[in-house]
């Protein structure tokens, strides 16, 4: 049964940062979450060493089948971070909460200099001293979290305070000995509290000279609460940083910062806007970390002139004008409408079409499925709409 709970709690500790395919689960919804690329259902897989063209079709009714509206990103967060060195957590760290039976996960930057749970102190705002890990419900080892634990570095222990003690101010120390230059994080996720960062951009892929526009708010129980610090910066997928800075807005602080510096691209890597706010309740600041991914691209390629049909009674096939400005591999998306009997336009297929093109004017050539043609009852004239055109390389959507 022990095992059990200590599992529970290494894969609970997991969820403190939100990566790009996941979404911490908010107690006050407020709207949808939307954090990965956008990709149409049933694209099919492309090799890094794909070098022919290729088209891909599939059939549609209505273009309720196909959502190409404009995803925003967003994340909510009841978690924050402290980075301190082993001098300070043997004099004492303190860790502010709003809710009772926090999760902490302590890591050794140089996943070394471990400090385990049982040799860990708690003080609570009473200055009554919980010594030898006795303050908390359960502990995980650092050899129990490499065990139980999802991608932990080694260096890694975990605890939940226990829900006896409440919320409020404590006071973390180390009752050991350890190393005073060691570097510690230590993550304090309150799984059972209202307190929430919401960082919301208004899509979620940006192209260089874009604007990111990102809202920032703190809720509790659904309120939106009174920011009393915050401090931002942008990291890209190799690790760079870059100083963004938040203004006020009427409820909370917004960013809108021009994308005006290299887009450092790692292909299917996304970027990252660190973000750390703190509001006062009950008389003490809470603290709120947040992550928020987004693609981040440069703009090597663009649609130029309309789209051409040939070949309109049995075989459609469309010639796609793009500008490149890089050589690469690009991918173009489109719906494909024939006729009915009543001489109206009706979407047909979506179709994904891909070859390598070099800088200058060039031409994606779209081959239409003619079974699915022959299956439809359509036919022409034909016509091409809700072109999307796509960077294979960097991944990301270029122009819709």
């Amino acid at each position: 049964m022990r095992h059990t709970i200590i599992s529970a709690v290494a894969l609970a500790l997991t969820g403190f940062t939100v990566s790009a395919d996941q979404v911490i689960a908010s107690k006050s919804q407020r709207g949808s979450a939307y954090t990965a690329n956008d990709a149409a259902a049933m694209t099919p897989p492309v090799t890094e060493r794909e070098t022919k063209n290729v088209s891909y079709s599939f059939p549609i009714k209505n273009m309720m089948q196909i959502d190409q509206s404009v995803k925003p990103a967003h994340i909510q967060s009841r978690q924050y971070s402290l980075d301190v060195t082993g001098k300070q957590l043997m004099s004492g760290v303190a860790l502010n909460t709003s809710a009772k039976g926090a999760l902490v996960r302590i890591s050794a930057f140089d996943g070394k200099s471990v400090v385990e749970p049982k040799n860990l102190s708690l003080v609570n705002r009473k200055g009554t001293v919980f010594a030898q890990g006795k303050a908390f419900d359960t502990l995980v080892s650092s050899a129990a979290m490499q065990k139980n634990g999802v991608g932990f570095q080694r260096g890694t222990t975990g605890l939940k305070v226990a829900d006896s003690l409440g919320a409020g101010t404590f006071t973390l120390k180390a009752d050991q000995n350890i190393n005073q230059n060691a570097r510690y994080r230590i993550n304090v996720f309150e799984k059972q509290s209202d307190m929430e960062l919401h960082l919301t951009a208004n899509k979620n892929s940006y192209l260089q000279d874009d604007v990111l526009n990102v809202d920032a708010k703190v809720f509790n129980q659904g309120k939106a609460q009174e920011i009393v610090t915050i401090k931002s910066k942008l990291v890209s997928p190799e690790g760079k940083t870059f100083k963004v800075n938040f203004k006020r807005s009427k409820d909370g602080y917004i960013i809108n910062k021009p994308l005006d510096m290299s887009a450092h691209a790692v292909p299917g890597a996304l970027w990252e806007l660190h973000t750390e706010a703190k509001v006062k309740s009950s008389g003490q600041l809470i603290q709120r970390n947040g992550q928020l991914p987004f693609a981040f691209a440069e703009k090597t390629a663009k649609l130029s002139t309309a789209p051409t049909i040939v070949g309109q009674k049995q075989s459609p096939v469309a010639m796609i004008p793009v500008s490149v400005n890089q050589d690469g591999r690009y991918e173009v998306r489109a719906v494909l409408y024939g006729t009915d009997g009543a001489g109206q336009l009706k979407p047909l297929m979506m179709t994904h079409s891909a070859a390598n093109l070099a800088a200058g004017e060039a031409m994606i050539t779209m081959k239409f499925d003619s079974g699915i043609v022959a299956r439809s009852g359509l036919s022409a004239p034909y016509d091409v709409k809700h072109l999307e055109l796509r960077d294979q390389q960097q991944m990301v959507l270029l122009e819709r």
